[in-house]
């Protein structure tokens, strides 16, 4: 199979290849037709593939048989009919709730049949009754997405941004999770909705006292109110702080436990974790425990393989966590987009992580699809062996182009039938415009820097406390510097 080069960015129609082709632009957002279905189908059916077929040997479920496979929501019907009726789509939703016609879409919606856009799975996520919870405080909750427009005169979206970096930079200083920030975030947001007209030499006074806010109920032990001050260079009396702090919760009204962009994308990204180990851990070395008892250097050399093949975000391993981070620094840079409030925090999180899952797929050459155990070789036809030879390149090229159009289909496929069943996403045409707007920010350059918390707890620790230790807000410096050129550029 050809290994491509690396995962290029391109429109929202598109695929994710530098192959130019007709057919695979319209592939990566767009619903898989059913002749994929039909051919996974007919594979599963079939003996046991080789690894070295044109088609993938897709396995959708380890113990059960595809041709069982039903439609089963896997959380409260009643809860899943309410969201959808108040929000058929982003631009409805932003209309009824805060009485504005949106633009228009900057693309024209597909033409989808009902038989493309309704996967099926066993598969059921865990933890519901968080699920559910996170549900029925999605719409209110929701800011007003032309809030600046309509409300706020002296408050612009590069003074937005410019202040959530900085309550972005203090949450890293002060080790506070990423829940808090975003926390922080929700309640700036929705307070601009809610009350007109803030004063400018105000703005970081608003943006300090939210962020306490949401340390005090996120935090086991929040900073106190003498370094909040000091944050802000003591430019605020401490009586001020106190007196802001109660004003903000009067106009929030005391609702103050929403549910997240980024409590939707960790959840999401555990049930991720989860679904593919339900899919694919019945392959032989496709779980860590199959090579525990091999000789040193054949279990390191599995682990490596298993390690970059394996498209996990949570698991204690480099490469899972280097995947944490880049789809957590990509959330966080986009939070300073003021466009992003013109999606539900649901949406968002489904499509970052479908955009993520496809770029993360291509860079591994689909391995995981066609992986059938620790024999598996990557195979290529013989027209690679002659570059020389422009025909048998041109072959090698439609080789190519074909089984990453086929490949990347059956990723998408994958991903229709798990937000279908974690979130009751029932058409993947629901997160297309998500997808759209996290798209430019694949360009974004993403850093590494262990969070400031490393410097104060052991490493032991940190190890024993895995989770806890990827919820330690971080920061990146570059980003104010990319959305200011991405709004001077008139992509946003």
């Amino acid at each position: 199979m050809h290994q491509f080069s690396s995962f290029t960015p391109l429109s929202h129609k598109s695929a994710v290849s530098p192959i130019s082709s007709s057919r695979m632009k319209e592939n990566l957002y767009a619903p898989t037709k059913n002749y994929l279905k039909e051919k996974v189908i007919e594979d599963n059916t079939s003996s046991k593939s080789t690894s070295g077929n044109s088609s993938p040997h897709v396995k959708f479920e380890c113990e059960e048989n595809i041709d069982d496979l039903t439609i089963r929501p896997s959380f409260e019907a009643d809860s899943l009919e309410k969201i959808n009726q108040k929000q058929k789509s982003s631009s409805s939703f932003v209309q009824e709730f805060c009485d504005v016609q949106p633009p228009p879409p900057d693309y024209e919606p597909l033409e989808v049949e009902e038989y493309d856009v309704s996967p099926s799975t066993l598969w059921k996520p865990k933890d519901l009754e968080y699920l559910n919870s996170m549900m029925e405080k999605e719409l209110e909750y929701m800011p007003n997405p032309y809030c600046l427009q309509t409300m706020q005169k002296n408050v612009s979206c590069t003074m937005r941004t410019i202040l959530y970096d900085w309550m972005m930079e203090v949450a890293s200083e002060f080790t506070l999770k990423r829940e808090t920030f975003h926390l922080g975030v929700t309640y700036v947001d929705r307070f601009l909705s809610n009350y007109q007209n803030i004063k400018k030499e105000e703005f970081q006074l608003i943006g300090m006292c939210c962020l306490n806010l949401a340390a005090k109920i996120e935090e086991v032990y929040p900073p106190k109110i003498e370094d909040w001050a000091r944050s802000c260079d003591n430019g605020y009396s401490l009586e001020s702080i106190r007196y802001m702090e109660n004003f903000i919760l009067k106009i929030l009204q005391w609702k103050v436990f929403p549910a997240t962009v980024f409590n939707w994308l960790n959840w999401l990204i555990t049930q991720w974790d989860i679904f593919i180990e339900y899919h694919f851990g019945c392959v032989n070395y496709n779980r860590t425990t199959d090579f525990e008892n091999l000789p040193p250097e054949e279990k390191k050399k599995q682990n490596e393989l298993f390690e970059k093949r394996f498209i996990a975000f949570k698991y204690p391993n480099n490469q899972s966590y280097l995947r944490y981070r880049e789809i957590l620094q990509i959330l966080d840079v986009a939070v300073l987009d003021f466009d992003i409030m013109k999606y539900s925090p649901r949406l968002l999180a489904a499509g970052l992580l479908y955009l993520m899952v496809s770029k993360y797929f291509y860079e591994t050459n689909y391995t995981l699809l066609y992986y059938d155990g620790p024999d598996y070789v990557d195979q290529q036809p013989a027209g690679n062996e002659l570059d020389s030879d422009e025909e048998k390149r041109n072959a090698f090229e439609e080789y190519a182009e074909a089984q990453h159009f086929e490949s990347a289909s059956v990723v998408q496929e994958l991903y229709a039938g798990f937000i279908s069943a974690a979130l009751g996403i029932m058409s993947i045409e629901d997160i297309y415009q998500t997808v759209a707007f996290f798209h430019p920010f694949l360009e974004f350059e993403v850093v590494y820097e262990l969070p400031i918390v490393c410097k104060i707890l052991s490493k032991e620790k940190l190890e024993s406390h895995y989770e806890e230790f990827l919820s330690y807000q971080t920061h990146n410096v570059n980003s104010v510097t990319f959305v200011n050129q991405k709004m001077k550029a008139g992509r946003y």
